[in-house]
């Protein structure tokens, strides 16, 4: 390759059009590897309320609370500009993707500048879901502790033995009240009087009242695959829950590296096709004199 010709090929790649190829090659080299700072903007506590909640209701009144967050807005927002922009790719692939080798070549950069703006906007999301889900872990963590804590004051001797105490002068009170039920009702007389009706009615009530209870959901213990389970167990599976979602994050993360690095080499069969199309154009090889062709000058 000779000097001039060099010189001219130099020039050939820095025209305006190849330039504009080559920073996007660079750009999307480095946006593919850069890390998004995550916007601190939602700060969930294990606090005693949501402790006391039941525990079905935790993982409900967590997810609340995130959805009221500017964290949740800004992925709200930004899923809308993925939405917008990924419109704007399917109708420009539809535009170029018949295009001749050489031709629409605006358009196909374009197509590339596109994508590589989705795939920042992805890589945006990702970022604050992942802040989210360890937020939320840290979160299941810290309530599982309190959990366990409560748990142990439960459990002391003391509040056992009262416990134990108080259900042997329910069952006695329970074993009276139905003696004298039965009394009221039974003892000899030809009709039973109205404070005999009166109480039989109460008791009927009572029950009714203590069904209601049992029966109430929030009352209800939590369930996992229809088995019920205690409040530690059912927050233990959420933070099983919590390490799938994490799992198919990673996968996410792998599948957005792979679109990036087919974004990128794009950009780089953009910028070969117009610098070596252009020196094509501008190549003309130098006819050199054979020895054959001079044959004749020395006979």
């Amino acid at each position: 390759m000779n000097k001039n010709y060099q010189q001219s090929y130099t020039s050939s790649l820095l025209t305006p059009k190849v330039f504009k190829i080559a920073l996007l090659t660079a750009s999307i080299a480095f946006t593919s590897t850069v890390s998004f700072a995550s916007t601190q903007n939602w700060q969930p506590v294990a606090s005693e309320s949501l402790i006391k909640l039941p525990a079905n209701l935790i993982e409900k009144r967590i997810q609340q609370d995130f959805e009221m967050s500017p964290m949740a807005q800004s992925l709200l927002s930004i899923e809308q500009e993925v939405s917008a922009a990924s419109e704007q790719i399917k109708n420009l692939q539809a535009l170029v993707v018949e295009a001749p080798e050489g031709e629409w070549i605006e358009e196909r950069v374009n197509l590339v500048q596109l994508k590589s703006s989705y795939l920042d906007l992805m890589q945006q999301s990702q970022n604050l879901r992942q802040d989210a889900l360890d937020r939320k872990q840290d979160l299941y963590e810290d309530v599982l502790t309190k959990l366990h804590k409560q748990a142990n004051l439960d459990a002391k001797q003391a509040t056992a033995k009262l416990k134990q105490q108080q259900e042997k002068a329910r069952q006695r009170m329970e074993a009276v009240m139905a003696q004298v039920d039965q009394t009221l009702l039974h003892d000899g007389y030809d009709k039973p009087s109205p404070y005999a009706d009166e109480f039989a009615h109460n008791l009927s009530k009572i029950e009714q009242l203590k069904q209601a209870i049992s029966a109430h959901k929030a009352s209800v213990a939590p369930t996992i695959d229809g088995v019920e389970v205690s409040a530690q167990e059912y927050v233990r599976q959420l933070l099983m829950q919590a390490s799938t979602e994490q799992s198919l994050l990673d996968q996410e993360s792998l599948m957005l590296s792979y679109m990036a690095k087919l974004v990128a080499l794009d950009a780089q069969a953009l910028e070969y096709e117009i610098a070596y199309e252009q020196e094509d154009e501008g190549f003309n090889q130098a006819q050199m004199t054979k020895p054959a062709q001079a044959v004749d000058l020395f006979l």
